[in-house]
Formats: structure tokens, sequence, C-alpha cells
């Protein structure tokens, strides 16, 4: 999983100074531009899942990360609105393949008893290179100079350090354990077929996708602003918030030694009921310490949401179509993101922090019923099906 390290460090260094180099010209638009194209691009997710299935995972992966290195290159143009827009477009295509292609990757080339350590060592590694890119990204700008000087060279080096991961890639191993050529033959499948032999699938996993990207959006982007209203020090707050994310990595080191022998279902109701308390702690807190430490407690919990999330949809999308399927749930999820984001200030300009954060905790509650009530109902048909069987044998 070293790819995976490489790629969201330097993801991360250029999210973090992509914004401020844009700011110190006045061209926030620009980034506000590149930024929507980069979600518009995300929606397309179940389309890149479908190439995915085709031409499989390592191919993606390789596509997806040069063409994300290539949107990331072209953020030093902060003046121009089209080099904005083709910007987030390419790089929110690589970074979509880049996600379907990982997952796809795990599914193709790891037995279910396997799953569990992998899925917690990339989500380890993810942790890893999202603190060493934003940590690191305002000192090495000062370093190599103020000024534009040195947000262009970060820029610059970021998507060299993206473009590295093609020496990272994993290789492919023989599919012949997940179903053979049968496999084949699903995956050449029109998307009509494929929804209409999966429909109850495809429906679920976008109702999912939609109710957990609405409550993200509406909740994540306003911690700042959560955590200042609690009392908080804004001076602080940030350094809260990197805390949080230290606790979170913490967790993801042990989380496969602790899933190996749990139920993903189970695992996911506990997690999920337990965000679901932590936010309400967060929106009932009157103590700034108990809003800090409820942030912590509820990244911990997050990350055993997330792990035992991904595979219940391991072990649940058909082999051949698993792109499509990963695609699927990244196209819901931005889409219910975008849903979010629109809502949300207006839902905190009208209800306030406070009542918000409820909306959001009732949400988060209802996803930590919803998701073990579908899984475990696929989870009889699945094991019925032969390809299910097969897939789930491993190499």
């Amino acid at each position: 999983m070293a790819f995976t390290f490489v790629f969201f460090a330097g993801m991360w260094l250029s999210k973090t100074v992509h914004p401020l180099y844009f700011a110190e010209h006045d061209d926030l638009v620009n980034f506000g531009l590149s930024y929507t194209a980069m979600a518009l691009a995300g929606t397309t997710s179940v389309f890149i899942g479908r190439f995915a299935d085709r031409w499989g995972p390592r191919a993606v992966l390789g596509a997806g990360t040069a063409l994300y290195a290539a949107g990331m290159a072209l953020r030093i143009v902060h003046d121009s609105a089209l080099v904005a827009v083709v910007s987030g477009l390419v790089a929110g295509a690589g970074a979509s393949s880049v996600f379907i292609g990982l997952r796809t990757w795990i599914l193709h080339h790891t037995t279910e008893d396997q799953r569990v350590g992998l899925v917690s060592r990339r989500e380890f590694m993810t942790q890893a290179g999202t603190a060493l890119g934003m940590g690191t990204a305002g000192a090495l700008a000062a370093f190599v100079g103020a000024g534009d000087p040195g947000y262009v060279t970060v820029l610059l080096l970021a998507a060299g350090c993206v473009l590295s991961g093609l020496l990272l890639v994993p290789p492919s191993r023989s599919r012949t354990g997940h179903g053979g050529q049968a496999q084949v033959g699903s995956g050449d499948a029109g998307f009509r077929t494929v929804f209409r032999r999966h429909r109850g699938l495809a429906l679920g996993i976008v109702g999912l996708g939609l109710v957990m990207g609405f409550y993200v959006s509406i909740l994540s982007p306003y911690l700042p602003l959560l955590l200042a209203e609690r009392g908080v020090p804004v001076a602080l707050v940030g350094v809260v918030l990197a805390v949080a994310s230290v606790v979170r990595l913490v967790a993801a080191a042990v989380a496969g030694r602790f899933l190996r022998s749990r139920s993903p279902l189970a695992v996911f109701l506990v997690s999920e009921s337990c965000c679901a308390a932590a936010t309400l702690l967060l929106a009932l807190s009157v103590s700034p310490w108990l809003a800090a430490c409820a942030l912590a407690v509820r990244g911990v919990f997050l990350l055993g949401a997330t792990v035992s999330q991904e595979l219940l949809q391991l072990n649940a999308f058909p082999g051949a179509l698993a792109g499509v399927f990963f695609g699927l749930v990244q196209s819901a999820f931005l889409a219910g993101d975008s849903l979010g984001g629109a809502i949300g200030g207006w839902l905190y300009h009208e209800l306030g922090s406070s009542h918000t954060v409820l909306v959001a905790t009732g949400l988060t509650l209802a996803n930590a019923l919803l998701v073990p009530a579908f899984y475990g109902r696929l989870r009889g048909p699945a094991e019925d099906d032969p390809e299910s069987r097969s897939a789930r044998a491993g190499p």
C-alpha cells in the first residue's frame, strides 16, 4: 500500500496550498470553479467503474494517477477560468479512477479473510499520507520561498509526488478464482442489463450513498466553526482537528487486528451508532474540551464504520461488475455531498449549528440501521450465487 501513501501525501500537499495560492491572487472564484468541476467529474464514477471492469484495476489506477497529476500541475495557472475548469475535470476523473481502482484491485486479488487487514492497512496509509501532506505544505512553501515561487514549487512537487506513484501501482494477478470467463461476459454487459439483473443492489447503494454524502457535507465542512462556537480558541481549532486526525491514524493502525474476528455488519452497526452518539455530544456540548473529545472519539468510530462498510461492499458486489457498483457508490455519495453542501449553509443560517448537528445525528443513526439491514438481506441471496461463492474462494 505504498502507492496509497504517496498518492494521498501528494493530494493533500496540493489541496492545502491550492486555495492559499489562489486567495493570494484574489482568484478564489476560479478556485471555486475548479472545485465544482472536480466534484462534477466525480459523479461520472459509474462510467469510470465500467472501464475498471473491462480493463482491470491496474490499468485504471495507472491512468487515474497520470490524470490526477496532470490536473494538479494545471493548478499553477490561477488567472484563467477555463484552465481552472479543465484542471478540476481532469483531476476529478483521475481521483475517481484511483479510488475505484484501489477497491476493485482488493476485490480481485484477495480472499475474504485477507481483506480486513488490507483495507485497514490502506486506510492507515491514507491517513498517514494525508497527515504528512497537510502538515508539511505550509512549511515547505515557506522553505522554498515566499509568494509565488514557494506555492508554484509545492504544487509541482505535489504533482510529481502523485506521478511517482506509477512506480508503485500494485501488480495484477490471475483472476481465474473470481469467475474466470464468466466474469468477462458479465463485464461486457450493457448498463441496462446490469441494472436489470441487480436492480435491488443498485437502488440500495444509491440510496445509502445519497444519505451518507448528505450528512457528511452538512457536518464535516463546518467542524472548525462548531469547535469555535463551543468555546475552543480559534488559535487551537487547527490543533484539535490535527489531534483528531492522529487519533484516527492510531485507530487505523490497530483496526485490522480488531476487525478480523468480528462481523462487518455488527462492527458497522456499533461504529456508526457510536458516531451518532459522539455527534449528538458535539451538538449538546457546553464545554470546549468535551467537544474536542467528542470529535476525537467520533473519528475513531468513523474509521470503524468506513472500513466495515467497504468490507460489506466487497463481499456483496459481483466480482465482474465491482467497478460499476463502486462507481455507483461514489457517484451517489458525491451527489449527496453536493446536495448537502447546497443545503448545509441554509440549515446553519436558519436553524443554528446545534439544531443542524442534530439533523446530522439523526441521519447518522438512520444510516447505522439502514446499512446493516440492507447488506444483511443481501447475504442470503449472495450465498446462493455461484459467482459470489467463487469470488469469496479467492485466487
